[in-house]
């Protein structure tokens, strides 16, 4: 043998020892700089592994099977945890997050997981690329939200208002609004209104499903469950405000002493104290800055810049600003803020694979005041 042919030949034994090195337990960096952990900080050491093995079945031909024993390169902890072992918890950053694998913490690229006890758990197979958000903003899949036929008939009451309406508009609303005059309760008033249509609502609430596992995780294996919970989110929404966004002017309701016509503000109440709720769906400030605390923001400095108490200024932009961007969307912030507050419960009443289908209905109802 050659001086020149001994020099390649312990070249590739030394590639071939660090490549085996590498993959029990380094860390190396992901695209973009976000860490890409490889061992214990990811994927146990298993994922895209190179053994001995591995090299001799491609050399000769015989391509990898699951179940043979030999964890491949084709294979992963995910793919085949019979060769290569079960994968070891993905830590997360922030509990309540919703991440792509890939984008700043580990896991598959086409998986959306949401961090839980600070490990990530499998939310959603994207089925392909999981889309990933601008800061702030949960990553979520691509694709056509589907609103059930079931959903649609739940939310598809007219609301109560819209009796004797014409257009109008509204400052800082940029889209259709009406101005309706109604009698409700023996009292006549006029409202400028905002109602989304009974799709989009429908929309807003399967996105917002996605914030709620235990459910989302009805969806296909158990159809008609998942619709039911589904349908549980949309009565509360109706039973809070009858799909119905006041721009300005007066909502009539009953709330057990008889009918007050209440004035309305951006989408909340006015004047108002503690509760101050913003509609369609009824959030509270506190729901929406925990959301937002979720997703990695000050609880404390949302809630100083919305104010604690009161109709504020700046509560009512949040309001009426969420309302604009959700109105040709298929996504709410709102509902999703709403959900997430809702999980908590749902959560702690159904872990994990413990609850069958109907009993996390029923956790979704309790959650939703149901």
């Amino acid at each position: 043998m050659t001086q020149t042919a001994l020099a390649l030949s312990a070249l590739l034994v030394l590639s071939l020892t660090a490549a085996c090195s590498d993959s029990k337990g380094t860390t190396s960096s992901g695209a973009g700089g976000h860490p890409a952990t490889v061992g214990a900080g990811g994927d146990g050491g298993n994922r895209g592994s190179v053994t001995s093995s591995s090299i001799a079945s491609t050399a000769t031909g015989v391509s990898a099977a699951c179940g043979d024993g030999t964890c491949a390169a084709t294979e992963t902890c995910e793919s085949c945890p019979a060769d290569c072992g079960a994968c070891a918890p993905i830590p997360c950053p922030k509990n309540g997050g919703i991440f792509c694998g890939g984008n700043g913490v580990g896991g598959d690229p086409s998986i959306l997981y949401v961090c839980k006890n600070d490990v990530l758990e499998v939310l959603q197979d994207c089925q392909g690329a999981c889309q990933q958000m601008p800061l702030g903003t949960p990553d979520q899949c691509p694709g056509a939200i589907v609103v059930p036929a079931s959903l649609i008939d739940v939310l598809n009451a007219k609301p109560y208002v819209e009796q004797s309406c014409v257009p109008t508009t509204y400052k800082n609303w940029p889209y259709s609004a009406q101005a309706c005059t109604y009698t409700s309760g023996g009292i006549t008033t006029t409202v400028k209104v905002a109602n989304p249509s009974p799709d989009r609502v429908g929309r807003w609430i399967v996105d917002a499903a996605t914030y709620i596992p235990a459910l989302q995780a009805l969806k296909g294996s158990a159809q008609s469950a998942y619709e039911s919970g589904l349908g549980a989110i949309g009565l509360a929404m109706l039973y809070q405000s009858s799909r119905i966004f006041a721009l300005e002017g007066g909502i009539i309701e009953d709330m057990g002493g008889g009918y007050v016509n209440y004035q309305f503000e951006d989408g909340v109440s006015q004047p108002c104290t503690t509760g101050c709720y913003c509609r369609i769906n009824s959030l509270h400030r506190t729901e929406w800055c925990g959301y937002r605390a979720g997703l990695g923001e000050s609880y404390d400095a949302c809630i100083a810049k919305v104010g604690a108490a009161n109709h504020t200024p700046a509560w009512g932009a949040e309001c009426l600003s969420n309302h604009v961007a959700a109105w040709t969307s298929d996504a709410n912030e709102h509902f999703r803020a709403k959900a997430y507050t809702a999980n908590k419960s749902v959560a702690a009443a159904c872990p994990p694979g413990q609850c069958s289908p109907s009993a996390v209905v029923a956790a979704v109802k309790s959650a939703y005041g149901l």
